[in-house]
């Protein structure tokens, strides 16, 4: 017993490792918010010479319990993202917004969307 057990728990614990560390890096919480008017729009090249439009976003976002918080994202896209379409964010507390997803209206909880409408 004592053998399987040396086996069995280095592997229980570097899976844990992996999974915590996944989740601090890559991990976030859902926030929602609606889209307004760009804040910046700035042109550039990328190093190839291609042309790029960068815009930058300041959003007021908020989780499911109705809690504020305020983040900015950087999108480089051929047009701008929809006005006053509603926006699943993952945010993560070290690095920001990781990913965004259009949502509808019906999809956010509603203390969420009374905090939005005000």
């Amino acid at each position: 017993m004592k053998k399987m057990l040396f086996f069995i728990l280095p592997f229980i614990l570097l899976t844990a490792g992996v999974w915590f560390g996944y989740d601090y890096y890559y991990g976030g919480k859902d926030y929602y918010t609606r889209v307004g008017a760009p804040d910046e729009v700035k042109a550039g090249k990328f190093s190839n010479g291609e042309k790029y439009t960068e815009y930058i976003y300041t959003q007021n976002a908020f989780n499911s319990k109705g809690e504020k918080t305020v983040q900015k994202t950087h999108e480089i896209r051929d047009a701008p993202l929809r006005i006053n379409a509603y926006l699943k964010l993952k945010v993560n507390p070290r690095k920001g917004v990781l990913s965004w997803e259009e949502v509808s209206e019906k999809d956010i909880p509603k203390q969420a969307l009374a905090k939005m409408d005000k």
